[in-house]
């Protein structure tokens, strides 16, 4: 099951990365999966993008900010008032999400 789950967030992930990077007008350099236990994602400077592969278990829109979030790094590497006006940009909704993954931590869900 867990190798399934993994599958279809590569997937999932592979589509809605270019779409926010092209929001952004952004290039990332590549992606990876993450079993991390505190974190939804992370984002280097030379464009490497971690996304928790967990993340498939919420709906589309807490993804989707997850992946905002991350290609906006390639931004601002903070998260200075600027960082979070670039992820509204392309992403207007984000408080909502931002909230609700607050509220479901990695350490939540299910190992797999």
């Amino acid at each position: 099951m867990q190798g399934w789950l993994q599958l279809e967030a590569k997937r999932l992930f592979a589509e809605r990365l270019p779409v926010y990077a092209d929001k952004l007008g952004v290039a990332y350099r590549s992606f990876a999966l993450s079993s991390a236990t505190t974190q939804w994602g992370s984002c280097t400077a030379d464009g490497r993008i971690r996304l928790n592969w967990r993340l498939i278990h919420f709906a589309l829109p807490m993804i989707d900010y997850v992946v905002a979030h991350e290609l906006s790094h390639l931004r601002e590497m903070n998260h200075s008032p600027r960082f979070w006006a670039t992820v509204q940009s392309i992403f207007p909704e984000f408080e909502a999400a931002k909230k609700a993954l607050r509220d479901s931590g990695p350490e939540t869900l299910p190992a797999f």
